[in-house]
Order: C-alpha cells, then structure tokens, then sequence
C-alpha cells in the first residue's frame, strides 16, 4: 500500500474520480450536438430519446416534436425505421446504408445519405437500445460520379480515328446518366481533313454527328448524317461565336429564342426539355463542333454550374480526339491521292490480254498493281501490297512500281525480276528502318509482297513468281477457277531467291490476281472473301464485268479495312499465220535468204511499205549471228498493232549498241536497227538470247533519217 506524503490531502483521489465521469458526459454532449453528422438514440422500441440539431435540421421538426417520438412515425421525411430495427433484430451494426430523401432544408432537390445503424452496448449489456448517423454523402457521390465518367470518357472516346464514331462514343456515355439527350453537330471541314476555323461568327455548314435520347424513339431535330443549321442570336451560336459554354437552367422561361430556331424548339417541346447546356468542341481556339445536353423529366433536376464545368471537361477531351481523327483523315486523302496518282488509271490495249482492274483504299498500307507490255506481244501482270501507315506505304508503293517496271522492260523472267526487286527491297528497308521518324515511332521492319506474271500469246506461255503473296485464280474457258499454284517465296527484302512457275494456258483463260491487305492481320475475313471472289470468277464474262461483280459481290459492304486491289486479264492468242518463223544454218548465205523470207511474209500481209526498214533490220541481226553468236538463224515475225522481228541465237553474249567513227568498217549494225525500229532490246532465254525490234505502222523507213550511220 502506498504511503501517503507529508501535505497530501487524503482523499484527492476519490474527488478526482468523481469528477470525471461528469466531465466526460459535458464533452458527450458538445460533441453529439455539435457534430455536422445527423445523430439520434432510440430506445428498446425505437422511440427517440435524443436528436442533435443536424438531425432535426433534416427532418424539419424541433425536438418537442421528435423526442419521445416513434421512429417509425417520423419515416414520412426520413425511412429510417427499417434499418434500426433490422439493427435491433441482428445486435449488430449496419453501415454506411445508402439512402435518398429530400432535406427540409432543401425540400426539392433530392439528397443522398449514408446511414449507420449501431446497438449501444456498456459492460456486455444494451445501455439504449440503438443509434444512427446519417452523414450527407450527395456532393461526394456528384464528384466520384463525374470522376468516374471522365474515367469512362478517357477510356472509350477516341478508340477510333473516326469523327462519326467518336461523337457517337461521346453520346453514349453521357446518356442518360448525365443527360437525358444529347445532339453533337460537326463542322464539314472535319470530315474532309480540312483545317477548322476560329470563332464562328457566320453562318457556316454543320453536320448532325450524331444523336442519342433516353427513350429510343425520341427523333433530334434534324436527322444523323444530315445538316444542321443554326438559326442566329440563340444559345448555340453564342457559344460558338465566343467558345464558351452555355448553361440554360429553365429552358421554357430562358426567352423568346426559341422562336428563332423552329426545328430545335418542335424537339424541346416533343421532349418536355427543361434544361440545357450547350458546349463548343475546341482544340486550341478553332471550332469542331458543337455539343448540345438536353434533360427531360427523367431528370427532375435541372442542369447547375458544376454541371457544364462537367460538360465543358467532355467536350475538350472529345474535341482531341475529332481533332485527332480530323488529322489523320487529312493524312489519309493525301496518301490515298497519292495512291491513286502511282496507278494506272486505264488498262491499256494488248493484243495479249484483255484486262480490268478494281481498286479499293484502305486505312493501313498501299497496294499496287500494273499492265506491262512486254517485247514480241508479251504482257507482264503485276501485283504488290505494301503495310505500314498511310504516306510511308504510298511513297514506298510508288518506288517498288517504277523499280518493277523499269525491271520488266528488261525482259527478265518473274524469279529474276522478282530477285531484283528484292535487292531494291533490301536498300528501301534501310532507308527506312534507319530514319529518325522510324526510329522515334517504333515502326516494324519494311516489308512487301508482290506476284509477278507473264504471259506469251504466240506460245500461249505462262510464267510466275511469287514473293509472299497469293496465287492468282486461273478460270478455264468452261468456267472451272482454282489457284494457280505458284511457289510462294517470302516477302520481298529478304534475300533468299524465288522459284519459277511455267505452264501453258487455254485460250480465253481467265487470270485474277488479288491483293487483300486484312489477309494477315483479319485472316479469317480474308478466307471469306478469298471464298467468294472464287465463285465470282467462275464466269465467262468481259473483265471489266468481273469487276463490277467482285465489287458488288466479294468488297462491297465488307471491304478490307486494309484495302483491297483486283487485277483481272482474259488471254488471247495469236494466229500462227501472224508469226511465222524460219530456221537458217549459221552462214553468210543465209543472210539474204532471211531477207527473202521476210519480204515474201510482208507482201502476204501487204506491208510492202515496210518493206526497206524491214529487210535492214532483218539483215543486220541475221549479219550477227553469222559473225558474233552461235548456232541456227532463227528468225520470227509478229504481226499485231505493230511488226516485231526477232532473231535467236544460242550465244549469251550481249550485243553492245556502238558509235562508229567515220573511218571504221563495222560497228553500226544495231545503230541502224536502232534508227528504223521503234523500239529494240534483248530477251535472254534458257538457251540463247532474242534480239528483238519492233516497227510502227505509222512512221515508214523513209521517215528515218539515217545518213548519219552512213
């Protein structure tokens, strides 16, 4: 036991003690009545034994009439008897039961609650019976509300580079949580790419982006994808003449404005509007569009201030996004116009094929395609697809073409043609790959694919090539298509080699090459497309009606969204009396003999006008042979559009094209066919070479000043 000090009162302690519960019971009291919360004690029977002021506040009621009162006659303006006595019945608490009711202090407009219910218990047994707090979460539940919808806004508005789509993105977000309607119009320069304007203070063209309403069967005042016209001196055209919002808190009585504007005045009026808020789509001061949020009687209450701050917060986040969306359809009109600008507008007239192509852009990659005539009536069909974005696929489109067809008037074969395009292929993806633009953006690697064919309408040859693409459809003349089966090589770049493809088709086949660029990335809508483009070539139809009928049966309402390109070719032939040919032995005899032979086929066909250009040449190549090549003279001539003379020998020498000086005896034979034919060149075969040259009926031998060569 503690021994009491000298001067210590003896019993201080018991004083203390006393006094401090009392002390307690003050602080109780202050804080329950001074506490923002609503607080209030019941009894066995849920009959109020106390109720601080905030409570009472709630309920409209003094204390004279709440104390003593029982709960359940008090539930008019506030149900809170249910949870207290689900309280009563568990012994436990309930917490944070949310709970809605309109607040003597502010009797029309709807407030929500956080309601505690909890047993009050001392030393294990019911002190009272219960209690509850009822905190006042409204303006908390507003702010994680609209934080969650510019959550929502951040995440799903944009996930497209579509104006349309993203207006309709902006539409279905805020119906009908935030709005009961909502009408987004859009300045025409945005979907054409066009820069947008500033203020506007005129007039200008508008269009309905789109439109959505709590009741589906609500129509807008004007219909999606049409006009919008806005009349002058309303809430939407102050807004778009100064860029800022508009809050209109009692529509019916805002003023005679709506008399002004008919059509959106018929939908206020349709639609019971009572509020509204309408919102410029800005980005750095220049107009988008315009947002108007409507509500209704699903909303009771009408639009506030920090309303159209919510507003305002969407509409800048969406007008990015148009914004983006506006630039990247600038940048797609530019590539698709270059595109274009790198194709063949027209299939040119061949005495080889008959042809037709279709082409359809897409938002990703280039394809490309071409008709190459080819020496002695031959005719090359080529057909590539280039990924990547937009103006670095076009660009890379139009140098693979020319390289292609610079290639193929060399008269290579597809594997080498193909091989040599590989090594362009190979410098184009360094080019690339090592740019800073490539490097900063994390593009992958260049590639392409390409497919390359050849056809012979003398010899009724085909040939083909393929880096990485699909084989070409082959329909006989009855009507039976299936794929050709080329060696698919890999795609161009590389560095491997390609295999050769050669057969001989029936005439009046049908070759259809096609360039699908979802094939990789969509495979499966590709196979279907693929599948249907078979059924539609089982024709015997010109190709400019194949055409027509892939683009209405295989592309329309399902084209790639990586574009698509069709090149569709029906061969011909030539007769063999319009290319007889002869073999002569390697002499100096058989010169004029070749001679002969050529000026007999002329007067046959009755081009003796033709006749001095042709013997010279004719001589010249057979002179030749006899003195630089080996094996027979072989000689052809082919009689189309023009008049082509071929010589073969077995030598792979190459001839070289030489400028004689005045006193030396040789080196002008292929300077004079130079002079007569319109066109020569060297075709390498698999044994041997051809020279040939070709003659236009429409410039006679005379017209061919050669005096220099003499």
């Amino acid at each position: 036991m503690r021994s009491i000090m000298p001067g210590e009162p003896r019993h201080a302690p018991s004083s203390i003690g006393a006094a401090a519960p009392n002390a307690a019971e003050g602080v109780e009291k202050e804080l329950f009545d001074q506490s923002r919360a609503a607080l209030e004690v019941y009894d066995a029977r849920l009959r109020v034994l106390r109720s601080n002021p905030a409570a009472l506040a709630l309920r409209g009621l003094s204390a004279e009439l709440v104390i003593g009162a029982d709960l359940k006659d008090l539930d008019g303006s506030l149900p809170l008897s249910p949870i207290m006595r689900l309280v009563l019945e568990t012994r436990s608490p309930v917490l944070d039961r949310p709970m809605s009711a309109c607040p003597a202090t502010d009797p029309d407009r709807e407030h929500e609650y956080a309601v505690t219910g909890y047993p009050i218990k001392r030393a294990g047994h019911l002190r009272h019976a219960a209690a509850s707090m009822i905190h006042d979460v409204t303006e908390q539940n507003r702010k994680q509300r609209e934080l969650d919808l510019l959550n929502v806004a951040r995440t799903s508005i944009g996930s497209t580079l579509d104006a349309l789509r993203t207006a309709q993105e902006l539409a279905d977000i805020v119906v009908p949580d935030f709005a009961d309607a909502i009408a987004i119009d859009l300045m025409e320069a945005i979907f054409t790419g066009d820069a947008p304007m500033g203020p506007v203070t005129v007039a200008l063209p508008m269009r309905r982006a789109a439109f959505k309403a709590r009741e589906r069967q609500a129509v807008g005042a004007y219909p999606v994808g049409g006009a919008s016209p806005f009349a002058s001196h309303t809430p939407y055209t102050q807004a778009l003449a100064d860029l800022r919002p508009r809050l209109i808190s009692a529509v019916p009585e805002s003023g005679g404005w709506l008399a002004r504007d008919h059509a959106r005045a018929g939908f206020i009026a349709a639609s019971g509007v009572h509020s509204l808020i309408v919102t410029p789509l800005t980005v750095h001061g220049l107009v988008m569009g315009l947002a108007s949020f409507y509500r209704d009687g699903h909303h009771s209450e009408p639009f506030n201030e920090e309303d159209r701050s919510l507003a305002a917060q969407l509409a800048a986040f969406t007008a990015v996004c148009l914004d983006n969306a506006r630039r990247f359809t600038r940048e797609h009109t530019v590539a698709v116009t270059l595109q274009r600008s790198l194709l063949p507008r027209v299939s040119p007239e061949l005495a080889a094929v008959e042809s037709a192509h279709c082409y359809r852009t897409g938002r990703y990659g280039a394809h490309w395609f071409d008709v190459l005539p080819l020496s002695s009536c031959r005719v090359g069909l080529i057909i590539g697809y280039v990924p990547g974005e937009d103006l670095r696929a076009a660009g890379a489109m139009g140098r693979l073409r020319t390289a292609a067809s610079t290639l193929a008037s060399m008269d290579l074969p597809p594997d080498e043609l193909m091989a040599h395009l590989d090594d362009v292929t190979q410098r184009l993806a360094h080019e690339y790959d090592t740019s800073p633009a490539t490097l900063h953006e994390a593009q992958p690697p260049f590639t392409a694919s390409c497919l390359y064919v050849t056809y012979d309408p003398v010899t009724r040859q085909c040939s083909a090539a393929s880096a990485g693409h699909e084989s070409p459809l082959l329909t006989t003349p009855e009507g039976v298509a299936s794929a050709l089966e080329v060696p698919t090589g890999a795609h161009l770049g590389q560095g491997v080699p390609y295999d050769l493809l050669t057969t001989r088709l029936p005439v009046g086949s049908l070759l259809t090459l096609y360039s699908d660029g979802s094939a990789e990335r969509h495979p499966t809508e590709a196979r279907e497309r693929a599948s249907r483009l078979r059924e539609v070539v089982r024709t015997k139809a010109p190709p400019a009606q194949v055409c027509d009928e892939v683009a209405y049966e295989v592309l329309r309402d399902t084209t790639p969204v990586d574009g698509a390109a069709l090149l569709v070719a029906r061969t011909r032939s030539i007769a063999p009396d319009r290319a007889p040919s002869w073999t002569f032995p390697p002499e100096p005899a058989s010169v004029p003999e070749a001679r002969r032979a050529a000026r007999r086929q002329l007067s046959e066909w009755g081009l003796e006008d033709c006749l001095p250009a042709i013997e010279l040449v004719v001589s010249e190549l057979a002179t030749n042979v006899t003195l630089h090549a080996d094996g027979p003279i072989r000689l052809r001539l082919i009689l189309d559009r023009r008049l082509t003379v071929e010589v073969h020998d077995d030598a792979d020498t190459a001839p070289h094209l030489r400028h004689a000086r005045l006193l030396d005896e040789g080196g002008r034979g292929l300077f004079l066919v130079a002079c007569v034919a319109s066109q020569w060149g060297t075709r390498y075969e698999d044994t041997g070479k051809t020279i040939w040259a070709e003659h236009e009926f429409s410039s006679p031998a005379g017209d061919v000043d050669c005096r220099a060569a003499a």
